[in-house]
């Protein structure tokens, strides 16, 4: 049987007030309307609920007995109301679900984590492999994850998006690479083998599809899923790896491995978050979308 949660706000006012004409003042509504609710709820209690004694309205026992339980699914109501429309971060326990391709994690997490750790202590925050981007619509309509971080894509008006930063390609190479001392110039680009980081079993990567386009193909000898991996590869023969630049500065600073210019112009890579429509104004969204922005114009320095 359906039931209108507002008989139950009627019913807490008849039992608080102890009289109709009270109750209906309270409740700002007409007298006749409240004796209606109060009939409707005998009906569903099968129960008279309140009997008159004068010009009291006094609780039968199984009036008595349930308006514990009716005060404390109102008081929930209104909490989850409130709650509705304001986040609190310090006192909060909710998780969070990124997609988020592996390579990026050590530049976005560290400052996004320490940032969390201080504000918002309870929350958990939890990086997926990157989704498919055919599915991420899906993934982020149905709740699966709640922000993605990508490259610049197709996607319909249910999800919004904004940059967080336009990259650069660079090369990386081992320090004193025997055949770029003088500098890394196109023929040897093409020339040498390179290690190609994707998330993917197939298919070319971000710089091959732009190389494709000006009609150059390089030579792929490794695919591998994490850029770090990558760049310990390059350590130990003469490979190259091309990276987008704030990765590869942070991978730089940490290995004897060397930064180089692209020798062929190829166009930035716009780096965006994504959220659907139907959080757009959701405190926590909003807020975690805030510090996701934030970690991005101060990474941790490594």
């Amino acid at each position: 049987m359906k039931i209108d949660l507002n008989l139950f706000v009627v019913f807490d006012a008849i039992y608080c007030e102890g009289n109709i004409t009270k109750a209906a003042s309270v409740l700002n509504l007409s007298q006749p309307a409240v004796s209606h609710s109060l009939g409707k709820l005998r009906l569903y209690f099968d129960d008279a609920l309140f009997i008159r004694q004068g010009n009291e309205m006094r609780p039968t026992p199984v009036a008595k007995n349930v308006i514990a339980d009716v005060r404390e699914a109102l008081h929930q109501l209104q909490v989850c109301l409130v709650q509705s429309r304001q986040f609190e971060p310090l006192t909060s326990r909710k998780s969070f679900s990124l997609s988020l391709h592996g390579s990026l994690e050590p530049y976005y997490l560290p400052t996004l984590q320490q940032t969390l750790s201080i504000e918002s202590p309870a929350i958990n925050l939890s990086s997926n492999k990157r989704v498919r981007r055919s599915e991420l619509e899906n993934k982020l309509a149905s709740g699966d994850i709640d922000l993605a971080i990508d490259a610049l894509i197709p996607v319909s008006s249910n999800i919004l998006h904004t940059r967080l930063e336009l990259d650069q390609l660079v090369v990386l190479a081992r320090k004193d690479h025997p055949l770029i001392n003088q500098g890394l110039d196109l023929a040897s680009y093409l020339d040498l083998e390179h290690v190609l980081v994707s998330s993917r079993s197939t298919g070319p990567g971000i710089e091959d599809f732009e190389l494709s386009r000006i009609g150059l193909h390089r030579k792929i000898s490794l695919r591998c899923q994490n850029a770090l991996s990558a760049c310990r590869v390059i350590l130990t023969n003469d490979m190259l790896l091309t990276l987008p630049k704030t990765a590869a500065e942070m991978y730089s600073a940490m290995l004897d491995i060397t930064i180089y210019p692209m020798p062929v112009e190829l166009p930035g890579i716009d780096v965006h978050l994504y959220w659907h429509a139907n959080v757009d104004k959701e405190p926590a969204n909003k807020w975690l979308r805030n510090k996701m922005i934030m970690a991005v114009s101060n990474p941790k320095t490594i």
